[in-house]
């Protein structure tokens, strides 16, 4: 501005001598109207721009501000930044020494696998050692087992026919006594002779019941299934079997259908009466009773007998087993094959002595492998 008004007044002075006085006063007038209009434009246009840096420096001091902000969250974040590194670092330094306890116990257990390694191997060898002498034992067992079945055997039979030779022995002696007695009597009376023929009778009979026992020990036939009443086979039983008037029979009033061989159960129930009448030495009373269980029926016989002691209890089923002067001792064992034969079981308990028959009422057929009648 300072520079337009000097040229103004070079201007003016330029002029100044060929114009009049008036007319200079009038020039610097104007000049003086136009400076002030500049003076003016100048000093808005001053203004504006003092805004505009105005506006300019606020919105720095914004920006300013905002950066400040901006370093701040950062300052914080870097600060975060920081503390995570530094919990890294600590973190690597713990990693750092777990590697390296890592490292010692890999080593050590390397050093264990090779170890075990050795041991495994060791023990594989063992292994087959052993394998190969469990052979050897195995054949040897197998050879001494059946060394000792065919003794078991021999010595089954060798029992059972010293048994049998003792049960024949007196009622084979009864009968050459009393052909002798006849042969030294011809002329006898004929009341003795029935005396004498009686006695042929009962010791043929006894020897006939003596080889039954054997034979039925030793074969076992197949059941002959049929559905039937339990109480039937009792009744069969009773009459089939020698009951002393002093002996008191009590049959069940129920009764239950079952599918078995009625031909043998009838002989098991009739020899169970008969080991009772002669435990009660024919007096006392016999109580029969039928128990519907569903799947399976339970028989039991109960007499009033003295009772079976018990270090016997677990012996009597035993092929042999005896405590009576006569008999084979097969009767109870026969007994037990024949119903375990039919799925069931036969059991004992005294006193008083009860005999306990449970049967299933749809029969599957039992055969055991080691039998004493495969003797």
């Amino acid at each position: 501005m300072y520079l337009l008004v000097d040229k103004k007044l070079d201007i003016m002075s330029q002029a100044q001598p060929e114009q009049p006085q008036k007319s200079l006063v009038e020039d610097l007038s104007v000049l003086t109207g136009r400076a002030f209009k500049e003076l003016d434009a100048t000093r808005t246009e001053l203004m504006q721009k003092e805004q505009l840096l105005t506006n300019i420096a606020n919105e720095s001091m914004e920006k300013i501000k905002e950066l400040s902000n901006i370093n701040h969250d950062l300052q914080d974040k870097v600060g975060f930044l920081l503390d995570i590194s530094a919990s890294l670092n600590k973190k690597n330094d713990e990693l750092t020494r777990s590697n390296l306890e890592l490292e010692k116990q890999k080593f050590h257990y390397d050093q264990m696998t090779r170890d075990l390694k050795t041991k495994l191997d060791q023990v594989l060898s063992k292994e087959k050692e052993l394998s190969m002498q469990r052979d050897f034992l195995a054949k040897q067992v197998d050879e001494k087992t059946q060394d000792l079945i065919k003794a078991e055997k021999f010595t089954v039979i060798g029992e059972l026919a010293a048994r049998l030779a003792h049960d024949l022995r007196n009622p084979l002696s009864i009968v050459k006594n009393t052909m002798d007695i006849m042969r030294a009597k011809p002329n006898m009376a004929i009341n003795e002779k029935l005396q004498h023929f009686g006695r042929f009778d009962r010791a043929i009979q006894r020897m006939t019941h003596q080889i039954d026992d054997v034979l039925n020990f030793v074969k076992r036939s197949d059941l002959m299934l049929q559905h039937t009443s339990v109480l039937s086979i009792i009744d069969g039983a009773i009459g089939n079997t020698m009951v002393p008037p002093g002996i008191k029979i009590s049959k069940p009033h129920a009764d239950v259908a079952i599918n078995c061989d009625s031909r043998k159960l009838e002989a098991v129930f009739s020899n169970l009466m008969s080991n009772s009448i002669q435990a009660m030495e024919d007096t006392g009373e016999i109580k029969i009773r039928i128990m519907d269980l569903d799947y399976t029926v339970q028989i039991e016989f109960e007499d009033t007998g003295p009772g079976i002691p018990i270090v016997i209890q677990s012996k009597i089923f035993d092929p042999l087993f005896t405590t009576k002067q006569t008999g084979t001792g097969l009767g109870l064992s026969i007994c037990k094959n024949i119903v375990e034969q039919h799925g069931g079981t036969l059991t004992v308990k005294s006193p008083p002595t009860i005999f306990t028959v449970r049967l299933p009422k749809n029969i599957t057929p039992k055969y055991e492998m080691n039998d004493p009648q495969t003797v």
